[in-house]
């Protein structure tokens, strides 16, 4: 099991909240950071919905 080192998990805490901004390069892992971080926030969260659309595209290419 990969952790994800706490001075990335800062950083991307920081980048990533402020619902109402999309974020930008978007892995997957980050995306699926996102959507731990931002899960329920509802369908007005930009991050939210990046996050699962970036997370369904690398679903749909498997």
């Amino acid at each position: 099991m990969d952790v994800l080192h706490s001075d990335v998990r800062e950083l991307w805490l920081v980048q990533s909240r402020d619902c109402a901004q999309d974020p930008v390069d978007l892995s997957y892992e980050r995306a699926r950071f996102i959507l731990t971080v931002h899960g329920g926030h509802g369908a007005r969260c930009h991050q939210y919905l990046a996050a699962s659309a970036c997370c369904f595209r690398r679903a749909a290419e498997k």
